[in-house]
């Protein structure tokens, strides 16, 4: 039993490698809908472009960062001990509210594939959510090894699937799978801004395992497991897709309503086809129940430091683990699994840019601050290369960020804006690091909040307000307002996604302004620098 009251466990290499695979892949499913939109070629492409701007540094910056501070939700402790107790809550409160999301989105993908060929009404299809949640609660309940025991047999099952879907593609190779590069009527950064969003979120996740850290007895494996299971996925990913397109073709059906790898599989091996159907089923709960296990426990930790709910800390006595966090995101799952597929995605995708970002721009500021820092495990770059290989995935998070589209644009910035007012509201409410460590963590006897807060409020809301700005200028000659009548209906939706863009921009500059103004007054007037 860990000091803070989680039960450690023994989980080993394999244990660890399955638990990624599952929670940052878990089959290709999902990627359908990528070779529609941009076109096979594009899409393959990205699928191995992606990798290594994005997915390579991410996983790589994770290792060094898991292995020097092996601590309970990673992520959260890595970007606190970097940037301070703000900007930590900031990439918490993303992840957390991301994953009480994603969760939803994997148990609704789940049913979706067993509703299109068994049949469902959407009462039964609910039902049907409510006890894959039920059912999966109860096992993150028993503890971390059992969820680990699960995720490694499903993992298994996964890789199989594809390398029987991946054989069966080449063995009746009848075309080119890369052709056409672009799909008809796209631009190559229209083509690229289709494919990005979604492979960005099938590249996700390889952070998610330091959540689990402090319920492991030796965390320091957990690189060793990332760089085994990257290019696992990378694989899953490439060799399926270009073998199905390569048999079956018909790019332009292709989605999760239309040809799939499962047509493969039925064409030429009918009942491999309805095992690759189970395993898509399997698939998708595999990752509900990983994320069920990462989610409950990021919350956990914020709360430790006064920055959630208390109750979010209890631990069952038997098993070790926080059943009250766990619960709570069981019950959001339940109401959240109600709405579409393509809704919650919408919500989630962006979440993860400003996420991301934030953990590279943490490894580089602790390469400065706190360069002896034992690292198990080092990117080995030079101190320049490592800065430029850092820096990629937040440059391609800022590309994502415009060409995704004014429906994702408007989102995932109000989900960004939802942060800092967050940590108002809990940091004011529960005391935030002060309570722990008064002398250490002080506050402003005036806002409740850590001293040189109100300064970082105004930098967070001025940002935000740049980045609104520029989307702003951007979007009108990017994206085709008749797009966007076609998808959601009214004629002038776009007018409204830039009017609540340009709303949304001042409100920010006016709260950067705000807070700047309390800085000066409230605190460089009281002699509290920071």
């Amino acid at each position: 039993m860990s000091s803070n009251g989680l039960k450690q466990h023994k989980v080993g290499v394999i244990g660890i490698v399955g638990m990624i695979y599952a929670m940052t892949a878990a089959g290709a499913y999902g990627i359908e809908d990528m070779i529609s939109a941009s076109g096979p070629g594009m899409t393959i492409i990205m699928l191995l472009v992606l990798p290594l701007v994005w997915a390579f540094p991410i996983a790589l910056a994770s290792c060094e960062l898991g292995s020097a501070i092996p601590d309970e939700c990673g992520f959260y402790r890595w970007v606190q001990r970097a940037l301070g107790e703000f900007w930590g809550f900031q990439i918490g409160w993303l992840k957390n509210i991301g994953i009480y999301i994603n969760v939803a989105v994997f148990v609704v993908l789940a049913t979706d594939y067993l509703s299109s060929y068994i049949g469902m009404n959407h009462f039964q299809s609910y039902i049907c959510k409510v006890i894959i949640i039920g059912i999966f609660t109860w096992i993150n309940l028993r503890g971390v090894k059992d969820v680990a025991i699960v995720s490694s047999i499903i993992s298994g099952a996964i890789l199989v699937a594809f390398a029987g879907i991946a054989i069966i593609g080449f063995l009746n190779f009848s075309q080119n799978p890369f052709e056409p590069v672009i799909a008809t009527g796209q631009t190559a950064i229209g083509s690229i801004g289709s494919s990005i969003a979604i492979g960005m979120w099938m590249y996700a996740g390889y952070e998610s395992m330091s959540s689990l850290a402090g319920e492991l007895e030796n965390p320091q494996i957990i690189p060793k497991a990332i760089i085994i299971a990257l290019p696992l996925i990378i694989g899953t990913y490439v060799l399926p897709t270009i073998a199905s397109l390569g048999s079956v073709g018909q790019w332009e059906s292709w989605g999760s309503d239309g040809v799939s790898y499962v047509n493969v599989a039925m064409q030429y091996a009918p009942a491999f086809g309805v095992a690759f159907m189970l395993v898509a089923f399997i698939s998708n709960i595999s990752m509900f129940n990983v994320y069920l296990a990462s989610g409950a426990r990021g919350f956990f930790v914020m709360a430790e430091d006064n920055l959630a709910p208390k109750a979010l800390t209890k631990c069952d006595k038997k098993h070790g683990v926080p059943y009250v966090a766990i619960l709570s995101l069981s019950i959001v799952s339940m109401v959240l699994c109600a709405f579409n597929f393509d809704i919650l995605v919408t919500i989630v995708a962006l979440f993860n840019l400003g996420l991301y970002s934030l953990i590279m721009i943490s490894q580089i500021v602790l390469r400065r601050t706190e360069p002896d820092l034992p690292r198990r495990y080092k990117i080995r770059l030079g101190k320049v290369g490592t800065d430029i290989f850092c820096a990629i995935p937040v440059i391609v998070a800022f590309i994502a960020l415009y060409i995704n589209g004014a429906d994702y644009f408007v989102l995932g910035l109000l989900g960004m804006i939802s942060g800092p007012i967050a940590y108002i509201i809990f940091k004011r409410a529960y005391g935030g690091l002060y309570k722990n460590d008064p002398q250490k963590y002080p506050i402003n006897s005036r806002t409740k909040l850590a001293v040189g807060d109100t300064k970082r409020l105004s930098f967070a809301f001025g940002l935000l307000s740049v980045l609104m700005i520029i989307g702003r200028l951007f979007l009108p000659g990017y994206e085709d307002p008749q797009y966007y009548t076609e998808v959601y209906g009214p004629e002038t939706i776009f007018q409204t996604f830039m009017l609540l863009i340009t709303a949304a921009a001042v409100i920010c500059a006016a709260a950067a302004v705000v807070f700047g103004v309390m800085y000066k007054k409230l605190e460089l007037k009281e002699g509290k620098n920071e």
